[in-house]
């Protein structure tokens, strides 16, 4: 599976845990924690793509805890952004954010 099969059931299943402005921590729901075996590999294949992405600076997942810290440039990318991603609830909307954050993949 292509990474951009996975973003979107993350993201759909993403909450903040913890936040300031440059660096948060996404923690997912227990629905998505479960699935986690399906994710491997993932892990290297988020950070080729954390190169692409200039408003990101590196990306560190942790599928054991069922987290992900981004670290960020506030510059490019706004700490409301964040707040709008994890709190949009239409899958089509949704689509259009992460296209922000990734714009090479197709959802």
């Amino acid at each position: 599976m292509a990474v951009e099969d996975y973003l979107m059931p993350l993201l759909e299943e993403a909450e903040i845990a913890h936040h300031i402005p440059g660096r948060i921590r996404l923690r997912f729901n227990h629905s998505i924690v479960t699935k986690l075996p399906k994710l491997n590999g993932i892990e290297k294949e988020i950070q080729k793509l954390s190169n692409q992405i200039e408003a990101i600076k590196n990306i560190r997942p942790n599928l054991f805890a069922g987290s992900v810290v981004v670290q960020y440039d506030t510059d490019l990318l706004s700490p409301d952004f964040w707040q709008e991603v994890v709190a949009e609830k239409d899958v089509e909307q949704l689509k259009e954010k992460a296209k922000i954050l990734f714009p090479g993949l197709q959802f």
